[in-house]
Parts: C-alpha cells; structure tokens; sequence
C-alpha cells in the first residue's frame, strides 16, 4: 500500500486535517495537547475519525521523558487496543515501536538520511515514510499490504504519531 498525506504547516498546530484514499475521504487526523510538558512541541497526541464506520482513534501520551520512556496508550472508541513506545537508550535511533491488539507487532525507525524504515518483529523490512516537503510538512511512503490489515485511517495516526514525535530522540 502507497500512502500520502499533508499535515498542518505549524508542528504545534491542533488544525483537524483530512485523509484520502485515492479521491475519497476515509477521515481525519489532529493533533491535541494536554500540557504534559512546558514545551508543547513534546506533547504528542493524535485523534483520528473514521468516516467509514464512525470509529475514533486516539493515540495519548501517558508518559513523557526526553531521550526514553516515553509512551503511548492507543484507544479505539475510549477502549484501550494497544500501546506504543519510544525505547530507552541515549544513542539509539529515534523509533517508536507500536503493539496494538490483533496486528502484529511493528515499529517505525528513523535513518540517518532523515526517512523512515518500517520494521517487523524480527527487525526485517515491511516499509518506509519520509518528510517530501518541509514547508507544507507532506508525508508519504508503503507498506506491504500482506503484513497487517488495520483500518486506514488508525494506520494514518500512528504514522502522525511517529513524525510528530522525532522532535523526543
């Protein structure tokens, strides 16, 4: 699967913004903040709709370290799903590693050259993303459609999850 989108310009914005497969608009994805942090560039919470099936997701941050321990509690319609993690570790790669109930275990890894790698439990390949623009902050990338099956727009909010948060490694 090929995915796309663009997020608001302002990294601290809260602007709700739409999600399209092909010409179809599957949802939407913002960005919320609950002052966990003096900065509010370190409070990462995202809330994705469904529109296909009125769904909502949200990805909350229970708990906010700089340089580790920073976690995610992922919910679908107020009941928790799964988790998210940012590993420990002063001179590791910025990566968040998402276990949600059902799917496989996966994780989001930054590389040097500034894109992402999509790795399974056993660390192997299933994907990439990368930042396209600066200015108008454009995601995109793929993901082998064999390896999960989780609704597109959740999928979205873990990607917005991850690229909001490379600002915590």
């Amino acid at each position: 699967m090929i995915f796309s989108y663009t997020a608001p310009t302002i990294a601290r914005s809260s602007d709700s913004f739409s999600i399209y497969e092909g010409q179809a608009k599957i949802g939407s994805i913002e960005r919320f903040f609950t002052k966990q942090t003096r900065n509010p560039i370190y409070d990462v919470n995202i809330r994705a709709y469904d529109d296909r099936n009125q769904d909502t997701y949200t990805i909350s941050q229970k708990k906010i370290k700089l340089l580790g321990e920073t976690k995610w509690e992922i919910l679908k319609n107020d009941q928790t799903i799964g988790e998210a993690e940012y590993p420990k570790g002063l001179f590791k790669a910025h990566q968040v590693v998402f276990s949600l109930e059902g799917y496989p275990i996966f994780t989001f890894k930054l590389k040097m050259d500034g894109t992402a790698v999509i790795l399974n439990d056993n660390d192997e390949p299933i994907g990439s993303s990368e930042r396209t623009t600066n200015n108008q902050h454009t995601y995109e990338g793929e993901v082998d459609d064999h390896f999960f099956q989780m609704p597109l727009i959740l999928f979205y909010g873990l990607v917005h999850t991850f690229w909001c948060s490379s600002n915590l490694s």
